[in-house]
């Protein structure tokens, strides 16, 4: 009876011995292999990531998105995701903010750079808390590579729409083309035309679902259409554009062309004209009919627009010559000293011009000379 007394109390003695337990959360402490730093994991996990949606096919170049679910078991406490270690891939676009919830489904856009596609390890973290990570591996994917047609412009979109386009004189052998194109969730980035000697994007708006995009190329004067296909993910093939490469030739104050009067052409249609004008004085006097008046002064209005000589314009030095009449346009030269140039065209805001080089260009019209 003693002897059970005594481990009765003895027993006692041990469990009040034993510390209360803590009230902070228990957490695991390893050491890195790399430098003296410690990793701290928590026992208990937090966030749960799993990714949830892919394409059933990917091709080499087309933007493609990710959808990543977030489980947060704290739903108000703000987190971050970086994402690291990928392969064949690289990101075209993530979200700004992620907004702190129970769940959430985040979506990321990639593009495929090569055939064997490892995506990314998504990490999430606690903003208050970044030293303990949530990490999910990423998967492989087998990407399919296009064996396109000749004229490929290298978008692959699920939509490409080809919304205004502009040909104009860019030098004496030469015309610049300018394309407006709308892109749904297209690498509009890799954009390019074959046999251009001179090409490049000029501007683009919007995000990646939604892209406007504004394209240049020159070419050789002779080249009368231009066509180009791309790849419709949508719809699983190539599509192709036919754009005919018409230089317009108006009257003074629109005018496009370089030197009318340099053209053997346009000689021709002066010397035309002026025949047809004599001709119907002639008819005039003999006939006394009154349609050969009428016809007299249109012919005669055509002949002054060749006759009349283009305007010259001053341009102030450190003034910029931009390839379009566009906001967003890409300055190709800078005219450091003051310029004399011919105007060929004008807008409220711009005003193409000639320069003594025969380099055609816009420049804005603040930047010429008040005088």
């Amino acid at each position: 009876m003693r002897l059970i007394l005594t481990l009765f109390f003895a027993t006692g003695l041990m469990l009040a011995a034993e510390p209360e337990p803590s009230v902070f959360p228990d957490y695991e402490t390893e050491w890195a292999e790399e430098g003296n730093e410690t990793v701290t994991k928590p026992a208990e996990r937090l966030i749960y990531l799993s990714v949830e949606k892919l394409p059933e096919k990917i091709y080499v170049g087309q933007i493609f998105p990710v959808t990543l679910k977030v489980t947060s078991l704290d739903r108000e406490r703000p987190f971050e995701i970086r994402v690291e270690d990928g392969k064949d891939v690289e990101i075209a676009e993530e979200p700004e903010r992620i907004e702190p919830r129970a769940i959430s489904r985040i979506e990321y856009l990639f593009k495929a750079t090569g055939k064997r596609i490892r995506l990314p390890d998504f990490i999430a973290y606690y903003v208050d808390e970044p030293e303990v990570e949530y990490r999910v591996e990423g998967r492989p994917v087998e990407a399919v590579r296009l064996n396109p047609p000749r004229d490929f412009c290298n978008v692959l979109a699920k939509k490409m729409e080809l919304v205004n386009y502009q040909a104009s004189t860019y030098t004496n052998d030469s015309n610049i083309v300018a394309l407006q194109l709308k892109i749904e969730y297209g690498n509009y980035g890799d954009f390019h035309l074959q046999n251009s000697s001179n090409q490049g994007i000029d501007s683009y708006s919007g995000e990646l679902n939604d892209t406007t995009l504004y394209y240049y190329a020159v070419y050789p004067a002779g080249l009368e259409q231009l066509s180009f296909s791309y790849f419709n993910l949508k719809k699983n093939r190539y599509e192709k554009f036919r754009i005919p490469i018409i230089v317009k030739r108006s009257s003074v104050s629109t005018q496009s062309n370089l030197d009318p009067q340099a053209s053997e052409f346009t000689k021709f249609k002066i010397a035309a004209t002026a025949f047809l004008i004599l001709l119907w004085l002639v008819l005039w006097a003999v006939r006394k009919n009154w349609i050969y008046p009428l016809l007299i002064i249109v012919a005669a209005g055509y002949l002054v627009t060749y006759l009349i000589p283009l305007k010259s314009v001053c341009i102030k030095p450190e003034s910029r010559l931009y390839l379009l009449p566009t906001p967003q346009s890409t300055p190709f030269m800078t005219l450091y000293e003051r310029t004399e140039a011919k105007k060929m065209n004008g807008n409220d805001s711009y005003t193409k011009i000639q320069l003594p080089n025969d380099t055609i260009g816009w420049v804005r019209n603040e930047d010429l000379c008040s005088n």
